[in-house]
């Protein structure tokens, strides 16, 4: 478990400002200098993943709200990397379908309402 106070990024929700409690903050993945955190805000249910590198004379860090549980990001770390053909595909699927995939957002979100 990290020192919350010595990663700020850890220490409360960017979403509510909820300070986290320290089980709901789990290091996912360490290598060398660099640990991937994910945190779990109780307040809002609301989660992150925190990239934390450290450096010399500091910490740089990345922050990204996710819906992902702790669960899923232990999973996820264990699974292979995504390809850049695969992004490319994606994105071509994404770009040719835009127009299917918007009217079938906007069908999910009203019957969601």
């Amino acid at each position: 478990m990290p020192n919350l106070n010595s990663y700020p990024l850890l220490n409360h929700c960017p979403i509510c400002h909820a300070l986290y409690a320290k089980e709901d903050v789990r290091l996912v993945e360490e290598k060398d200098r660099a640990k991937l955190y994910h945190s779990y805000c109780q307040a809002c249910c609301h989660g992150l993943l925190a990239y934390v590198l450290e450096v010399a004379g500091g910490v740089s860090s990345l922050g990204l709200i996710t819906d992902a549980s702790g669960v899923d990001m232990a999973r996820l770390a264990n699974d292979p990397l995504v390809t850049a053909e695969e992004c490319v595909a994606a994105h071509r699927c994404i770009l040719e379908n835009s127009r299917d995939l918007c009217q079938r957002l906007l069908d999910m979100s009203g019957k969601l309402a």
